[in-house]
């Protein structure tokens, strides 16, 4: 089974290959009453409103699966702390800024979230532990390092990214 797995927070989307099994899996996991699941057979079908969390959730994916060396010197792989941090941001982030970011394995072990926006753009350094950010634009920039992830702290890199980058 092709499996692709992507938790938006509220949905969790899976998609696999139509074969007999599969299909008697599909119709076993509708009769659930905890339907917290979609089943698609191409992004396209996938709503507009969750696109770019099951984008960025299949980046997380390939980053997990990296070895060391992927770099082809010295780079670490990802480690478990930064991929659920990473998880968890993107889980929390809204689709209108989701859509202007991508996601890059750092050589140490930790994760970037970067943003190119209309009007300016930020990076985001998750370690697994604390987040460390930039944003900058011509008039404008902002850093902090060993930030919490929450939800407060988050709805405020929103707001940022709102009033002074879209």
């Amino acid at each position: 089974m092709t499996m692709l797995k992507a938790n938006t927070g509220q949905n969790f989307y899976v998609r696999f290959e139509n074969t007999k099994e599969n299909l008697a899996l599909l119709a076993y996991l509708q009769t659930l009453r905890n339907k917290n699941f979609v089943v698609f057979n191409s992004p396209a079908e996938v709503s507009e409103s969750e696109k770019e969390h099951i984008r960025l959730n299949a980046q997380i994916e390939k980053i997990s699966k990296l070895k060391a060396g992927w770099d082809g010197n010295v780079a670490q792989k990802a480690n478990k702390k930064s991929i659920k941090q990473a998880e968890q941001l993107i889980a929390m982030l809204s689709e209108n800024v989701l859509r202007y970011c991508a996601l890059f394995p750092s050589n140490d072990s930790s994760i970037y979230l970067q943003g190119n926006f209309p009007k300016g753009g930020f990076v985001i350094y998750l370690n697994g532990e604390t987040f460390s950010y930039v944003f900058k634009n011509e008039n404008f920039k902002e850093s902090a390092a060993g930030v919490e992830l929450n939800e407060k702290n988050i709805k405020k890199i929103e707001n940022t990214i709102s009033k002074k980058m879209l």
